[in-house]
């Protein structure tokens, strides 16, 4: 047996013992690369991708271009990481709308949110469309990027409204600088979508936007813009 394979012989050992207790961050990068490389010593890539991001929360942030953009990590390895981050986000938003019986404040958006927009490194556009209850029907992401398709948005949401049948909608968006203050461009779209909702009979309950790294959020009904 070959030293390599001893190694990864090892940390799958450890891990059946203990799950990831223990482990460093680049070893969990490690072990799960080892589904990428057949043979190949994942530890020299595992170690770059935690140099040049920081830390493994923020692997898992990194986007498909930034990931390949790392010495020895190719566009499987780049896919795994961001399936794996997607599966999560998706298990603990079901957990999340299980356990919240309605959004009905800016507050409660985030918990439901948890920590999957803090961190994109681009603006990302979603809507989650509700109830009467405010109970979640639907959430997604409606466009990524900061292109100005301000007479393009109310159009799309509302039309996917009607087809989902819900009775609301709450709109977030992330600023990847941090800042929370809505620019020019963000009261007009909130502006339209309002327009657009009541014309449709539907409330529009919220304008979120989300702060970079836990730094908070801003609501447009919560600061009387709504």
């Amino acid at each position: 047996m070959n030293e390599n394979a001893g190694h990864r012989d090892r940390l799958r050992k450890r891990f059946d013992d203990t799950g990831f207790d223990g482990f460093s961050d680049h070893e969990i990068l490690e072990i799960l690369l080892f589904y990428t490389f057949a043979q190949k010593d994942t530890k020299p890539a595992a170690k770059a991708l935690i140099k040049e991001f920081g830390s493994l929360e923020k692997v898992f942030a990194a986007d498909f271009q930034q990931l390949c953009g790392v010495a020895g990590v190719g566009a499987a390895s780049a896919r795994l990481i961001i399936m794996s981050r997607a599966i999560m986000q998706r298990i603990n938003r079901i957990k999340i709308v299980d356990a919240i019986p309605a959004i009905a404040s800016g507050s409660a958006l985030m918990t439901y949110l948890g920590s999957s927009m803090e961190s994109l490194p681009e603006e990302q556009l979603r809507v989650i469309f509700v109830n009467n209850m405010n109970r979640v029907i639907k959430d997604e992401v409606i466009s990524t990027g900061t292109e100005d398709q301000t007479a393009v948005y109310p159009r799309k949401i509302m039309k996917r409204a009607m087809a989902l049948h819900a009775t609301g909608i709450i709109v977030v968006h992330n600023h990847p600088t941090g800042q929370l203050r809505p620019s020019n461009a963000d009261i007009n779209i909130t502006r339209s979508l309002v327009a657009a909702a009541e014309a449709l009979d539907l409330r529009m309950l919220d304008h979120v936007i989300v702060g970079r790294d836990d730094k908070g959020y801003f609501s447009f009904r919560e600061n009387g813009l709504l």
